[in-house]
């Protein structure tokens, strides 16, 4: 009873000591939020990051989303580090794991240069000269981990959460789940095995595993070298361009043929550097996060994404359904996912390379969905944000690369043309029958048209991509709108209300007489 007391009061304490870290930060981040000058930006940012680095655990995980954003910050010595414990605190530990003295197995072992938020990482010799790395979980940080797991257990929903209906429970229990695969280095030595295995790209290297070496606490690979993405950064363009390639088909091979996705792509989980031939390396470090989609999932995704770019007899919703969307939450708004699924793949219709710059995804999701970008993602699983994830660290890679790439052209590569082929033709699971009339791509308007004549004779006549008909009231010339708002006989914001619900399809949108000119708005 004493002994159950004891552990009781021991869960108590790290439970209120990590609350009061999360208080901290939260303290924090609200004060660099409302500071506006820039010194004092750059203090509360160096705040901010410490505090991070002294939480350790899914805390700190979250500071390194900053740096992943962030650029040559304080946040940035989160990706390449923290202070580590000393090798004398480690050592029980990692003996203890190999069951042996660390001389037995080690000729030599250095003290940790860096540590992580779980664990750390130190250089060494094994007895038969290889050179490895050796990473040490942390003491009692699987304590630390369960306290922060409860209290994201008693966070409640706000905002969007709660108003557009989140599965808040599912997300804790990805979060949950994830971060205690993540803690078992077992598990990690597993699947960075079977992704060296499985994904096989010019440029890419995985760490060997030393089996055998590895436990729960502790993970022993092959040494790695580099230097971090922000020095790659200055090397040649070609360099460059072949960094991006591999890290796209490393992307692509591993999402759509090994169905295990890399999603910690923060700046410090990649070294780059040049093979012996003196060819740019990527080399791929730390797969404790991974994702693991099922070929269904993977082929739907596939699927999904042909289908957009070829204008095929495919409906968006079934596709989403099968990837673990809730189609009864996207019925309503089904007519806007062809024109959606040509904003979020859009790198992959362009058959040119592509500009990330130009994206502006987040602004083409509002101008499309408005609001309704909440119940598109509510309606989606909760394992989707580690996917997307490995997408914006993707695009955060090639930006400080400065490269544009054909997406497309590397999907093939990447995925082979049987693979596409066999995802066109694949077979999507039965929904139910009210999403029967949800738009295909193949019925989605291609054009927007405008026409404007006077006396009978044609002025002027426009066309431009369909989707620019949800900006309609800023393509307008300023007179002329004012002119249709006054006339009370066209509702701009209910005809893209309607738009956004029933689907960009060919049809007469309006016709408008003002003065002696007539102004024809149609899609085809």
């Amino acid at each position: 009873m004493g002994l159950n007391t004891e552990r009781y009061n021991v869960t108590i304490f790290n439970t209120a000591k990590r609350a009061l870290q999360f208080f901290r930060i939260g303290l924090a981040a609200k004060k660099l939020q409302r500071t506006q000058d820039e010194t004092e930006r750059l203090l509360a940012k160096k705040a901010l990051a410490g505090l991070f680095a002294d939480a350790r655990g899914i805390t700190m995980k979250v500071g390194q989303l900053f740096a992943g954003t962030d650029g040559a910050t304080p946040f940035q010595e989160l990706v390449e580090g923290i202070e580590p414990l000393p090798l004398k605190t480690m050592i029980p530990l990692l003996e203890k794991e190999l069951g042996q003295k660390v001389k037995s197995v080690f000729r030599s072992i250095e003290p940790a240069i860096a540590a992580a938020s779980l664990g750390q990482v130190h250089l060494a010799k094994l007895k038969n000269g290889d050179q490895v790395a050796v990473k040490i979980r942390y003491p009692d940080i699987s304590d630390a981990v369960d306290a922060e797991l409860r209290l994201v257990g008693l966070m409640p929903g706000v905002g969007p959460v709660n108003r557009w209906g989140f599965d808040l429970d599912a997300y804790k229990r990805s979060l949950r789940d994830n971060m205690r695969r993540e803690l078992d280095y077992r598990s990690e030595a597993q699947r960075q095995d079977y992704f060296g295995r499985t994904v096989q790209v010019p440029g890419l290297k995985v760490p060997k595993v030393y089996q055998d070496l590895c436990s729960e606490r502790v993970l022993v690979q092959s040494r790695a070298e580099g230097v971090l993405i922000d020095k790659a950064g200055s090397w040649s363009e070609q360099d460059r361009l072949a960094i991006g390639q591999t890290l796209v088909l490393t992307l692509f091979k591993s999402l759509f043929v090994a169905g295990e996705v890399h999603g910690d792509p923060h700046p410090g989980n990649a070294f780059y550097g040049h093979d012996e031939y003196g060819q740019p390396q990527v080399t791929l470090l730390d797969y404790g996060c991974t994702i693991s989609i099922t070929e269904p999932r993977r082929m739907a995704l596939l699927k999904l994404i042909v289908g957009c770019r070829e204008r095929s007899p495919v409906k968006p919703l079934d596709c989403f359904a099968a990837l673990g969307f809730d189609s009864k939450k996207l019925a309503p708004i089904s007519g806007s996912l062809p024109a959606l699924c040509q904003i979020l793949f859009r790198p992959f219709l362009l058959n040119h390379p592509f500009n990330p710059d130009q994206w502006q995804l987040g602004q083409s999701f509002n101008d499309l969905l408005g609001d309704y970008r909440w119940w598109f993602r509510s309606a989606g699983p909760s394992d989707l944000f580690l996917l997307m994830r490995a997408f914006q660290g993707l695009i955060q890679q090639l930006q400080q690369l400065d490269v544009y790439l054909p997406w497309w052209t590397l999907l093939q590569q990447a995925v082979g043309r049987e693979l596409i082929q066999q995802a066109a033709v694949y077979e999507l699971p039965a929904i139910e029958s009210e999403s029967t009339k949800a738009l295909r791509f193949d019925q989605q308007a291609t054009t927007l048209c405008v026409r404007v004549s006077e006396g009978g004779e044609q002025r002027v006549a426009v066309k431009m991509p369909a989707e620019a008909v949800l900006d309609l009231e800023h393509l307008i010339p300023e007179d002329v709108l004012e002119l249709i708002v006054a006339s009370g006989k066209v509702d701009l914001k209910q005809l893209g209300d309607s738009l956004r619900a029933n689907g960009i399809i060919p049809q007469q949108l309006f016709v408008f007489e003002g003065g002696r000119k007539t102004y024809k708005v149609w899609l085809e």
